[in-house]
């Protein structure tokens, strides 16, 4: 079971790149008024009432060994917002996370839960609480919004290409964080790779027998690509995507693994017993907040 993170801050882990692009993104003109719109559409709101419709809910009740993995994992990354839990039929390795203001949804594809271990299983669903934990899914929302807009409304597209870009730009970033609350929440390297490996397309028979070395030599032999020409074609492919290429993914989280930060937040804020009252605090408390004594 890994430990439960108390006090958890986001902030602590946020990628750089992620709080730069949102930083931009706050900038633009307009930015806080379709935000707001946004939030008052009733076409997102139908987005809700169409996935509670369409898929299975996951309750203590309907699937309690689902449903408490996630409640888990929410507590791992002492996540607030407990979402409510869907499944849906389709055999990509993946979830996602929709929702506004209060109203959290969280879906994972059956793929994901027939395919993957329990550690793998909770790489992915750390990484979406950490979109809830980080408040982007009104911004992804957005996003694909815009997208949907590119392809019916071409004319309304051209209109607002430079908030579209750098909503999308945006998003691409926000995934680093997230993939980062997942390494938190499973606290587990292998099991976060060996993830991203079978995201990039490992086929089912050879999931045991994959050399991950060869693997990790390819996210750090990508990163030397990014440069030069290399990096311009880098940055046209993508400029459509909503997610960062696997292969870039898994080189930035191990950079972040290897560079300490991962280990210093685990032993900042993994919870320990005040050996007084014996209530969970976290690891970097010198005094306990609950029966007030000194902690050695």
């Amino acid at each position: 079971m890994p430990k439960k993170l108390l006090e958890l801050d986001s902030r602590v882990y946020e990628h750089p790149v992620d709080r730069e692009a949102m930083k931009k993104l706050e900038k633009l003109p307009g930015f806080d008024k379709l935000t707001n719109f946004v939030m008052n559409w009733a076409y997102v709101k139908w987005q809700l009432i169409d996935l509670r419709g369409s898929n299975f809910r996951v309750t203590e009740q309907s699937c309690p060994e689902l449903y408490n993995q996630v409640k888990n994992i929410a507590a791992v990354l002492d996540v607030a917002d407990f979402p409510e839990i869907y499944t849906e039929w389709g055999y990509y390795v993946n979830a996602y996370t929709l929702g506004y203001k209060d109203d959290t949804l969280l879906t994972i594809y059956s793929g994901a839960v027939d395919l993957l271990t329990k550690e793998q299983l909770d790489y992915v669903i750390g990484h979406e609480l950490g979109h809830i934990k980080s408040k982007h899914l009104l911004y992804h929302m957005m996003a694909d919004m815009f997208a949907m807009f590119a392809n019916q409304l071409p004319i309304a597209s051209e209109l607002v290409l430079p908030l579209r870009i750098a909503l999308t730009y945006w998003h691409r970033m926000s995934e680093f964080t997230a993939d980062r609350a997942g390494l938190l929440a499973c606290q587990d390297i292998d099991a976060a790779i060996n993830t991203e490996i079978i995201t990039a397309g490992v086929p089912r028979r050879y999931f045991d027998s994959v050399d991950r070395d060869a693997f990790l030599e390819q996210a750090k032999e990508f990163e030397y690509l990014l440069t030069g020409a290399e990096n311009v074609i880098k940055n046209i492919s993508v400029l459509d995507n909503t997610h960062p290429w696997t292969v870039l993914r898994a080189a930035e989280l191990i950079k972040w693994y290897e560079s300490g930060e991962y280990d210093r937040i685990i032993n900042q804020y993994a919870a320990v017993n005040c050996p007084h009252c014996n209530f969970e605090i976290p690891g970097n408390r010198t005094e306990c907040p609950f029966c007030g004594r000194c902690l050695e």
